[in-house]
């Protein structure tokens, strides 16, 4: 992969990694087809679609050209959330502020704040019942000519087809208000993260993708955590990771180390567009 963002490549070498990789997953729900009920103009009466802003507090994920992802993230999510509730459905987003979401203790820092943070997100995507699960960010690069939107799903969870269906959607609708903007639009299919491995060969989905996972005692002491503060038994061998019951993916939303794409980005009317390509493609009319 040729373009990590930073804050997952920084974690990528880090054996707390592969934990927090399993913490916020995104699966199906049974019985919901993506493809019949999220299609462009769908009927979002009595659905839930949870947002996800990825990033906040002092984690503000890559920051270049003016644009700040923790920031722009959240801007871009409450404006889907609303077109999306004007059309019936409810919607709920995972933080609602710029900082972490709401059971993250504010002392809470570094790798642990982390780690707490996206369990966060899987609860708050679980208590709603939530048929979908969309995580909006932005993307980096050190070569600051690549630009262009990306998405992901995964296909390690029974519910792959309908994961892979919603992330199609939702970059069909990304592009097509890129595209009726004049930008020159980069065609890519949606990526499954099932491709992802650190430098010891391990599987390492990004952090809102991928299956659960048995973590070792020993493990979670390596990485700072405290087996008590995750429920862990103490005569436990392993603590199993959870995982959301939902169809999900994850929109990289432009390159912020691009420029131009960063340009877009702090453009008003661009940011309204993406909002409303990104909701017209879960169901609500373009108008």
């Amino acid at each position: 992969m040729t373009a990590l963002r930073r804050s997952r490549a920084f974690f990528a070498g880090h054996p707390l990694f592969s934990i927090i990789a399993g913490l916020a997953i995104l699966g199906g729900l049974g019985g919901v087809m993506v493809g019949a009920n999220f299609a462009a103009g769908g009927d979002l009466n009595g659905r839930t679609i949870v947002l996800d802003s990825g990033h906040g507090g002092d984690e503000p994920g890559t920051a270049a050209n003016g644009v700040v992802e923790r920031d722009s993230n959240l801007d871009l999510a409450q404006r889907v959330s609303t077109i999306l509730e004007a059309r019936g459905a409810r919607v709920v987003l995972t933080r609602y502020s710029a900082v972490r979401p709401r059971d993250v203790p504010p002392e809470a820092n570094g790798a642990m704040a982390t780690f707490i943070d996206l369990q966060s997100r899987v609860s708050i995507a679980n208590s709603a019942r939530a048929d979908v699960f969309v995580s909006i960010h932005s993307n980096s690069n050190t070569d600051s000519s690549v630009r262009g939107a990306d998405v992901w799903y995964t296909s390690l969870r029974p519910f792959a087809a309908e994961s892979q269906r919603l992330a199609a959607l939702c970059i069909e609708g990304v592009n097509t208000a890129l595209q009726a903007r004049g930008y020159p639009i980069r065609p890519r299919e949606a990526m499954d993260d099932a491709q992802l491995v650190d430098a010891a060969g391990r599987g390492t989905p990004m952090f809102v993708i991928g299956p659960e996972r048995e973590v070792p005692r020993g493990e979670l002491l390596d990485c700072g955590v405290d087996p008590a503060v995750v429920g862990m038994h103490p005569d436990a061998p392993v603590w199993r990771t959870s995982a959301t019951q939902m169809p999900g993916a994850l929109l990289e939303l432009l390159y912020v180390s691009n420029p131009d794409d960063a340009a877009l980005l702090r453009d008003e009317p661009t940011r309204y567009a993406i909002a409303r390509g990104i909701a017209r493609f879960l169901g609500a009319p373009a108008s």
